[in-house]
């Protein structure tokens, strides 16, 4: 055999060791490529167009999320749990809850305290679904969407409002006890079908603070709030922030209009065809008798015509 000079045999070396020069980089790139793609803090991860499975959340997690906004075309049946809350339902601090009202005026902020909220939900029993559902802060974060309310001129005519409001939703859940109502009927009304069709299976009894009743009522709210609860009427009383807003807006669409008349005409605007008349009045003196102690908490007058 021919000896091999020691150059050649250091350059065939050399050669060997040496990767070669053409696709030597592109598993390093795919591989860098992967890694570079995180999914977004605080978000589900997107490929051009194609979703990717989010990563199961924490309860704490799930507490800060914000509404899912539910269309009205929706046919997944389970979107009723869907809609969440914009505050944790575990409660809040104090300074959260007061910020919170700061952002409304200081009207509702600063009459609506816990301290009131809790004379109120205090006397309801302690097995009340109510007592585990009802918070002060969900309803401020809710009166956010209706900047108008509790805004009348004077304070004290805004005080009336909001005392008025109160009165009818205690008398209306028993102190903040009941979350829906207790003698469940479907209240589809045939009349309204057409244009709000009452879903199969779906029942529209009342629902949350001044108990949302009929067909026609959760659809509107529905439509005006970006919600299917027409669909699905139990994000009313499944979701505290969803709840109030409901109220909220009867309220301001119903109530409001006709609030400076005197606090017998919000009864006949809430609940008129079953009470006002002399047809119901211990339900009357009822709505009365809590609508006189909160103005006499908030120092202000009664005001005219406090019956129907």
């Amino acid at each position: 055999m021919a000896k091999l000079s020691l150059p050649f045999v250091l350059l065939l070396l050399l050669a060997i060791a040496l990767p070669p020069l053409s696709g030597a980089s592109s598993r390093s790139t795919a591989a860098a490529d992967v890694e570079c793609f995180q999914r977004p803090a605080g978000g589900d991860a997107v490929v051009h167009g194609s979703s990717v499975e989010p990563e199961e959340k924490s309860s704490d997690e799930d507490d800060d999320a914000g509404y899912i906004l539910l269309p009205s075309d929706n046919n997944d049946d389970d979107d009723e749990e869907e809609a969440t809350s914009a505050e944790s339902s575990d409660g809040g601090s104090d300074e959260e809850e007061d910020a919170a009202g700061d952002q409304l005026g200081l009207v509702v902020g600063n009459v609506v305290t816990q301290d009131f909220f809790n004379s109120i939900i205090s006397q309801a029993a302690p097995s009340c679904a109510g007592k585990r559902f009802y918070r002060r802060n969900d309803f401020l974060t809710a009166a956010r969407s209706f900047p108008q309310f509790g805004q009348l001129k004077p304070d004290g005519a805004a005080k009336a409002e909001i005392a008025a409001f109160f009165a009818h939703v205690t008398h209306e859940t028993g102190h903040l006890c009941y979350v829906e109502e207790i003698n469940k009927q479907r209240y589809c009304d045939p009349t309204k079908e057409k244009q709000w069709p009452c879903a199969p299976k779906k029942q529209y009894y009342g629902r949350g603070p001044l108990q949302l009743t009929w067909n026609y009522n959760y659809g509107l709210f529905g439509k005006e709030n970006r919600l299917d609860t027409l669909k699905n009427p139990d994000l009313v009383s499944r979701n505290g922030v969803v709840a109030w807003r409901a109220s909220l807006w009867f309220w301001m669409k119903n109530v409001r209009p006709v609030v400076k008349k005197g606090f017998g005409e919000t009864i006949r605007a809430i609940n008129g065809a079953l009470e006002c008349g002399g047809k119901n009045k211990p339900a009357v003196e009822a709505r009365v008798k809590y609508y006189t102690e909160y103005c006499k908490r908030f120092r202000i007058p009664l005001g005219p015509n406090l019956r129907c």
